[in-house]
């Protein structure tokens, strides 16, 4: 007990000191001149890595529900992908030209596929746009980043899978 006593004036001194250091540091967001605002904003946008983490997880759950009969919820996931890549051309604009050619050219045959809901139709316009990711990752020098053609797995807890 008498030790617990001891240690709390040094607890509150501690924490005045840290409080006292977080003072010193410049708020950026309000006193920041705008060039050091805009620096700051473009640093914190995400990166291909980011976006194409996301991407390669909606792939994987787009494959999975289009098998399990989940169409809304495939039609969803391409979406998805879409808005994901158009926001890859505004923050990477040095991608923006691969990136529409895969918007014009990897996400056809998916429209008739969920309105037939038919899995043939659909497998079609799925290796389609496997062709087409392959394609886009070997124009960005990206061709050692190879996805499957049907994922093993999804982790979407909507689609309620079993888990490795």
């Amino acid at each position: 007990m008498n030790r617990w006593i001891q240690t709390i004036p040094l607890i509150w001194a501690l924490s005045w000191v840290s409080v006292a250091a977080a003072d010193n540091h410049k708020d950026w967001r309000k006193d920041g001149t705008l060039e050091e605002k805009v620096a700051h904003i473009i640093q914190t946008l995400p990166s291909t890595a980011n976006i194409m983490i996301e991407i390669g997880k909606r792939y994987q759950d787009l494959y999975w529900a289009a098998k399990l009969g989940k169409w809304e919820f495939a039609q969803y996931q391409v979406e998805e992908i879409e808005g994901l890549l158009e926001v890859l051309q505004i923050t990477r604009p040095g991608r923006a030209a691969s990136t529409q050619v895969f918007l014009d050219k990897g996400l056809t045959g998916f429209e008739a596929a969920f309105k037939s809901k038919d899995w043939n139709t659909f497998s079609r316009a799925f290796q389609n746009m496997h062709a087409q990711c392959m394609s886009c990752h070997i124009v960005n020098d990206h061709a050692f980043i190879v996805l499957p053609v049907a994922p093993a797995a999804s982790s979407s807890l909507i689609l309620n899978l079993p888990q490795k």
